[in-house]
């Protein structure tokens, strides 16, 4: 009887702990079931399935004739899930071999407690294929895309560039960023118990969003014809630096932008912020005798003289408001109006100046939008400075203003304000950007030329009077260097002191030579700006340094465009 009874007693035992374990289960499995329902099936899709972004394509910028100025090229990257690899100091040595990396900071990395892990990003074809022929568990090859420049240093200070990410930095890239980047998109696989990928027909997908595309109003050709003229002059007068613009004075459109020295935006990295910086917009200068014609434009508007008036210009020496002034060229006697521009005379500009007083000269000036952004699509544009009337001195501010100095704008400023003459007398907004194109139904956003600001002067002065003065300036005054055979031009030279920081004064030794012009004469095409920054190698005259430059990216350009050449045109007539 007692083994009997010692038998149902464990026989009782086994059954209270199994009862026990069965309550014990089932409360489990309804805590699984029912109280963490969500946490367990977001734990076993996290074993069983893997989301796998579908990276979109960064749209492309194309020239206002289609070809391409960036684009986005797929490559490959290598990427590491550190949960799959099994022997990581072995991963780690085919990995710094083939990719050339440092093994003790690999096997740290591939140690990390995640899921994913870069090991190189878009890497060559040829460590591609070395990875793929270990084949390495846990290491993965991944589809990226790359920005690449075909042109190299062509427009870059325009473009910009990217990072590694393909997030816009510089330029057209990151004003425009979120409409070239697109939208990534993703697709789920599912795994086995051994990691491997399982193809199903019912996984979820959703295909990327790619890009926009960019075009600007910028010819390539002009572009490059721009960034060979300007290297040319740089080569033979060796500034610190130096600004070309080229802009269809009809519509305000930007044709070319160039600015020395350049760089290759493909490896920018090699390159120091200030070389990377679009000039053009976001330094500004002392624009000398350049703005001489935009000045005396408004002195003849407003009727206190006429073209014919003759001026006595002191023979050269001239004191006004306690200060001396110098012509720089020749010591003139009697000039008219007119000759006061195409010999640069700066006494006889003085004069002009004063007659029209401070509050006339301030309204007329401002009419240009000197001392503001000019709102072209480019980031980084300063407004410049010109300082309201309450700063003015008494006399000398307009003495000072009238040759160009007490005012300072950027290069893209200052041709904007000018191709109101060529154009007959309208301010208009300069523009970059010519369309957007969508990228999954083509629609195409055209922005529309001309945006007219404003009316600035009259036909018959900008047309008329100042564009006949203009061509005098080159074909007998202080551009006769930009005279060309093939081409009537009008235009005007500009050379300034740069100021010294020292008490105001102006150094004797740093200067701004500048060329602005614009041809045909009679039928403008393209208005050209050349500013060439602390020029060496014994010159610093505009007409010297710049107006060579604007005379052959003029001559070229216009050969481009299919601009028949004087000679041609007289032949026919």
């Amino acid at each position: 009887m007692l083994p009997l009874k010692r038998h149902k007693f464990w026989v009782n035992v086994i059954g209270v702990f199994l009862f026990i374990l069965f309550i014990s289960l089932a409360v489990r499995l309804g805590n699984i079931q029912l109280m963490n329902h969500d946490k367990y099936i977001k734990l076993a899709k996290a074993q069983q399935y893997k989301k796998i972004t579908l990276p979109a394509r960064r749209g492309p910028i194309l020239d206002r004739n289609g070809n391409v100025l960036a684009e986005s090229l797929q490559v490959g990257s290598i990427s590491a899930d550190p949960a799959e690899i099994e022997d990581i100091p072995k991963t780690a040595y085919h990995l710094s071999r083939i990719l050339e990396l440092n093994q003790l900071k690999l096997i740290k990395l591939l140690k990390k407690d995640r899921r994913f892990v870069w090991i190189k990003r878009k890497v060559g074809d040829a460590e591609l294929d070395a990875i793929a022929k270990v084949s390495l568990k846990g290491v993965h090859i991944c589809n990226e895309y790359h920005r690449f420049y075909p042109h190299q240093q062509l427009g870059s200070h325009i473009l910009g560039f990217t990072n590694i990410d393909d997030r816009g930095l510089e330029g057209i890239e990151l004003l425009f960023n979120d409409v070239l980047s697109g939208e990534p998109g993703y697709k789920y696989v599912t795994r086995d118990a051994l990691q491997r990928q399982i193809i199903t027909p019912d996984s979820e997908i959703q295909l990327p969003k790619h890009g926009d595309t960019v075009v600007l109003t910028i010819d390539a050709n002009i572009q490059r014809i721009t960034e060979e003229e300007l290297g040319f002059a740089c080569e033979k007068w060796m500034p610190a630096s130096a600004t070309a613009i080229v802009m269809d004075p009809m519509t305000g459109e930007v044709l070319a932008m160039a600015n020395y020295p350049t760089y290759d935006p493909n490896h920018f990295k090699k390159y120091q912020s200030n070389v990377r910086r679009n000039l053009a917009i976001t330094d500004c200068y002392e624009p000398g005798s350049i703005i001489k014609p935009i000045v005396l434009s408004g002195i003849l508007e407003q009727g206190i003289v006429k073209p014919d008036d003759v001026f006595f210009c002191h023979n050269g020496v001239y004191e006004i408001g306690g200060r001396v002034l110098h012509d720089s060229h020749n010591g003139y006697g009697d000039l008219t109006v007119s000759e006061i521009i195409v010999y640069s005379s700066n006494i006889g500009m003085a004069r002009l100046g004063v007659l029209m007083g401070k509050q006339k000269m301030y309204q007329h000036l401002k009419q240009f939008k000197f001392g503001e952004r000019t709102g072209i699509d480019l980031p980084g544009e300063i407004g410049g400075i010109f300082h309201p009337v309450r700063y003015w001195s008494e006399v000398y501010s307009l003495v000072s203003i009238s040759m160009g100095h007490e005012i300072a704008t950027t290069p893209l400023q200052f041709i904007t304000a000018f191709c109101s003459i060529p154009n007959g007398g309208v301010l208009l907004k300069p523009g970059i950007i010519k369309s957007i194109i969508s990228s999954d139904n083509n629609e195409k956003k055209e922005y529309q030329y001309p945006q007219i600001v404003r009316r600035v002067m009259g036909v018959d002065i900008a047309r008329g009077t100042m564009n006949s003065i203009l061509t005098k300036a080159v074909t007998n005054g202080t551009g006769k260097n930009a005279n060309l055979l093939e081409y009537d031009i009008a235009g005007k030279t500009g050379t300034s002191q740069k100021p010294s920081h020292e008490g105001g004064r102006y150094s004797r030794e740093k200067y701004v030579g500048s060329f602005v012009a614009y041809a045909p004469a009679d039928h403008p095409r393209i208005c050209v700006l050349v500013i060439i920054n602390e020029p060496t190698n014994g010159a610093y005259y505009g007409g010297t340094v710049a107006a060579p430059a604007v005379r052959e990216i003029i001559r070229r350009s216009l050969i481009y465009l299919g601009v028949e050449p004087l000679k041609f045109q007289m032949a026919i007539q």
